[in-house]
């Protein structure tokens, strides 16, 4: 049954030869991270005193312990009272209606977070250059990667047609098959990632886990699996 959903929906070959991956572990947050750190809401700030000093939401960089804060310290969540979405265009109604999903912890951003200018005071703004929403609504678990179609297409399996790469760190690209089976997305949400994967990528919050698989000749071959927990796409207001 899953051979059949994830071929149809993906048309991806089957497993990939990456070894197993362990779920990633939460590590410390580095001045080293991307320039563009993918950000997810983890609570709405209700503190009653004067905006901007008080409301927004408070965020963490995904697969991080740790996230470098507007004024430089580093938390477990920091303060942003609102998202500079200039850069994408949008109207002030496209904005409120992706900050409702993003307020909600449906949605990711890529961009950075620094004292902003707003109203003539100094605030927390997390500058906003990509946005992401989340395909399906449910909560995100696992570790969050971009995935992306690599073009590499083999006449058996396993085979490394896409590549996984933990968001806000530096490791290695591995190369794990996509599994969206358990997320609960329509047919239709599953087939748009087809296009999503060759230009702007996906990002999928999971984990991945081995496979086994045996070839032509009866031999078990290794691979890997990305099991989604949700899946964003670029957000289209």
């Amino acid at each position: 049954m899953f051979k059949r959903f994830a071929l149809s929906a993906l048309t991806i070959a089957a497993l990939q030869s990456a070894p197993m991956l362990a779920q990633a572990q939460d590590v410390v947050a580095k001045p080293t991270l991307p320039a563009k750190i993918t950000y997810l809401v983890t609570g709405q700030d209700l503190r009653k005193c004067a905006f901007p000093f008080c409301g927004g939401y408070y965020v963490k960089a995904v697969n991080q312990a740790l996230t470098q804060c507007a004024d430089g310290t580093y938390a477990r969540s920091c303060h942003a009272v609102t998202l500079n979405t200039d850069a994408l265009g949008w109207s002030d109604e496209q904005r409120a209606k992706f900050e409702e999903a993003f307020a909600a912890g449906k949605a990711l951003v890529q961009g950075n977070l620094a004292k902003g200018d707003i109203q003539g005071v100094k605030a927390d703004v997390l500058t906003t250059y990509t946005a992401w929403a989340g395909q399906t609504g449910r909560k995100p678990a696992g570790s969050f990667y971009a995935v992306r179609d690599t073009g590499i297409r083999c006449i058996t399996t396993p085979c490394p047609s896409l590549g996984a790469q933990l968001l806000n760190t530096s490791t290695p690209e591995t190369n794990p098959d996509l599994d969206l089976s358990a997320t609960g997305a329509t047919q239709a949400q599953i087939e748009a990632t087809g296009p999503a994967l060759s230009t702007s990528g996906v990002f999928v919050a999971g984990t991945i886990v081995t496979t086994r698989t045996t070839d032509f000749a009866g031999k078990v071959r290794k691979g890997s699996k990305l099991v989604a927990s949700e899946f964003y796409l670029p957000a289209q207001p």
